[in-house]
């Protein structure tokens, strides 16, 4: 395609050239000034005409040479044809977008898929169209979820399994988000776990304009969710790959590691303090080059020898060329527990300040949690009325969170400091909504059976008197 266009544009801009030349010629020879003027204008305007025409035709060609390939299916027929296809390959990559997403009554809208890792323009993929079409998502499942000898690869599978079949009936799951909690963020240089970071961080996608949140019900989709849908499936494809190649890169995968072999016990790695953050960094630098250690290495060796702030965090970063946001990443979360620690401190001093005054009736039904466990306050959405199912959407979500949300456990629905339910966390995503520049999450869980005693018990000491934020992390 690059070739081509280039020839195309030499060839006009010398014909442009040779049409120019010879019109201004031509005005020079004829007697009239007047022919001569007119001559060398449209000689000139002729050059310029060519150079516009040459550059309408580079901006066209790259144009269509970033247009994105999918099919895009909405026959039935074809659909289960396609089903049938796709149904004898021993591993495909899915991903599902989903209507109402955020209300309980969630609809499957299209489901996208291919049996092609290596496909980077979506000429592969496939888009099923399965809004409303119960009968074609049973048939989908029969033949391909529930199939163990395809493996079906999802990034926060729990999630897109809830429209694929019930989780003790579908076989062979393969979840890259889970893949991703079995390496830390230093590991993987990043800043979260979601997909899209993910592919940005990890393969150096550069991530447009998030249509997760848009009107998946509507018909036809726009050229932005079609375009989101198809990059969505390119991403997990890579992610999966570039994941599965870091995680054996570890020594998490690897067999049992002798002392002397491991670098966070090598002898000549544990100095006593040094006092140069820079010769330090250095030596440690050279050491992982020389020895061909993981470049977490070195943050997790000087980390443990200097009190980090953001500007040592930034040279780090730079050192070993992570993502410019993994400073500011690792900076807020030494704010953050800095801060958690503070709001302990001034917690405990309230409570012991308090204790004598404390309500006998209230302190008796206090619960002091032992579990990793977010408490979230919905005192604006929660109602007596409120069914299981709307009890648990006005819980899940949307929060703004930090990192530390993939360390909990439970959820807690607390409502004027009583709790009113438990849930079991299974997974974190992003809901699709941003609020003054805040990505905001929701979990998928289920109520914790072995928790329900704890309904009814009071947890308003874990929010000190004065503190707005609606969430609270316990043990995270």
């Amino acid at each position: 395609m690059t070739k081509n266009k280039n020839n195309s544009q030499t060839t006009i801009n010398i014909i442009g050239l040779i049409s120019s030349l010879l019109i201004i010629l031509t005005g020079f020879f004829i007697k009239s000034n007047s022919l001569k003027i007119i001559g060398i204008i449209t000689g000139i305007s002729s050059g310029i005409y060519t150079q516009l025409a040459s550059k309408k035709i580079e901006q066209e060609s790259e144009r269509k040479e970033n247009v994105i390939k999918y099919q895009y299916l909405e026959d039935e027929e074809i659909i289960k044809q396609t089903i049938d296809q796709l149904s004898n390959n021993s591993i495909l990559w899915l991903d599902t977008e989903t209507a109402d997403w955020d209300k309980p009554t969630k609809r499957l809208s299209l489901l996208q898929i291919t049996a092609n890792p290596n496909d980077l323009t979506g000429e592969s993929i496939y888009l099923l169209d399965l809004l409303d079409k119960n009968h074609l998502i049973d048939y989908f499942i029969q033949t391909i979820m529930v199939n163990e000898n395809i493996q079906k690869v999802f990034h926060n599978a729990s999630y897109d399994v809830k429209f694929l079949g019930e989780i003790n009936q579908v076989q062979n799951i393969f979840c890259t988000y889970k893949l991703s909690q079995k390496l830390s963020l230093e590991q993987l240089g990043t800043s979260n776990r979601q997909l899209k970071t993910l592919a940005s961080y990890l393969c150096g996608f550069t991530i447009e304009e998030n249509e997760q949140g848009s009107d998946w019900a509507m018909r036809p989709l726009t050229e932005k969710q079609i375009k989101y849908a198809v990059m969505d499936i390119i991403f997990l494809t890579q992610v999966h790959q570039k994941l599965e190649y870091i995680y054996n890169s570890f020594s998490v995968n690897q067999p049992e590691i002798k002392a002397e072999n491991n670098p966070i016990n090598n002898q000549e790695n544990i100095n006593s303090k040094p006092s140069n953050f820079e010769e330090e960094l250095k030596r440690l630098l050279n050491i992982q080059k020389e020895k061909n250690y993981q470049r977490v290495w070195v943050y997790h060796q000087i980390r443990n020898k200097f009190d980090l702030d953001l500007e040592k965090l930034k040279v780090i970063g730079q050192a070993l060329g992570y993502h410019e946001k993994w400073a500011y990443y690792q900076g807020q979360e030494i704010i953050e527990n800095e801060k958690n620690n503070n709001s302990f401190n001034r917690l405990t001093a309230s409570t012991n300040n308090n204790q004598n005054t404390q309500n006998v009736s209230l302190s008796s039904n206090r619960l002091n949690i032992t579990e990793s466990a977010i408490l979230f306050r919905i005192t604006k959405t929660y109602s007596p009325d409120l069914s299981p199912e709307e009890l648990y959407d006005a819980t899940r979500g949307n929060w703004v969170l930090k990192e530390r949300r993939e360390n909990a456990d439970y959820g807690f629905a607390v409502y004027k400091g009583i709790v009113k339910q438990v849930y079991r966390i299974h997974s974190w995503h992003f809901s699709g909504v941003i609020t003054n520049g805040n990505e905001r999450y929701c979990f998928e869980g289920e109520i914790a059976q072995d928790k329900q005693h704890y309904i009814g018990m009071n947890v308003a000491h874990y929010f000190p008197q004065g503190m707005a934020y609606p969430t609270r992390y316990v043990n995270c």
